[in-house]
């Protein structure tokens, strides 16, 4: 997936990345993690010790003949700080990730122990109207939301303190683009939208069904084809 130009003027900075295959953090979000690999144990443990933010990226496989397979960060990712639950008898970490803010990965900084690259921050943009909980599109997408976690969330307490969190639209696009948005390159797409306003018009064309199965393939189809060039232009004159 080609990354947009974003023109960012912001100052750049470096921050660890873990490239993980089919996972796409959102910021406004918080997700719970298994962390298993000792590579990625130290970079958790290292930035939970210096107070840190980590970027995860959705990591690409690279095409090779041989060999084990090999995978390469994503240019937009976003960053988030690590909360350590709970490190289990074989050195794994049980993790909570809270989603901060979206980032562009510029170079590579370091290689060993761990990804470090040179990053800035690409902020949403400015829009002209702001969108409210009360708007009919806002609100049913709200509903899926609600309907997915009344499925996933068993504990009435637990629900309670999720539902205490969405505080803001952006909390709602972002945890509707991370779980109820099943293919990983759309869930790219639209990490890398940076304006709120369509990435709301995304979802609504995307989610245009009753949940579970709300999802429309044939827009999930469409949109593929056009970010990836593939779909053929019509012209009108």
């Amino acid at each position: 997936m080609a990354i947009k130009n974003y023109n960012s003027c912001m100052e750049t900075f470096p921050l660890p990345i873990l490239p993980l295959p089919n996972v796409v953090l959102f910021p406004h979000t918080v997700i719970p993690m298994l962390i298993a690999e000792p590579t990625y144990i130290k970079m958790v443990k290292d930035c939970v010790l210096t107070d840190q933010s980590l970027g995860v990226s959705m990591a690409e496989p690279i095409d090779e003949i041989s060999g084990p397979p090999r995978y390469t960060p994503q240019r937009v990712a976003t960053m988030g700080k690590p909360i350590i639950l709970e490190e289990n008898e074989d050195g794994s970490l049980r993790i909570l990730l809270k989603g901060e803010k979206r980032v562009e990965l510029i170079t590579t900084e370091q290689n060993i122990p761990y990804l470090i690259y040179k990053v800035r921050i690409l902020p949403d943009l400015r829009e002209k109207q702001g969108l409210t909980f009360h708007s009919p599109q806002i609100a049913r997408l709200k509903e899926i939301l609600n309907y997915w976690v009344e499925d996933t969330i068993e504990d009435s307490l637990e629900r309670e303190s999720f539902f205490q969190t969405l505080e803001s639209v952006h909390h709602i696009a972002d945890y509707l683009c991370m779980f109820l948005i099943g293919d990983r390159h759309i869930r790219q797409m639209l990490l890398e939208n940076r304006s709120l306003h369509e990435r709301i018009q995304m979802l609504s064309s995307l989610l245009r069904g009753e949940y579970p199965d709300c999802e429309d393939h044939l827009v999930i189809n469409a949109m593929k084809e056009f970010d990836s060039g593939e779909m053929q232009q019509y012209f009108i004159h």
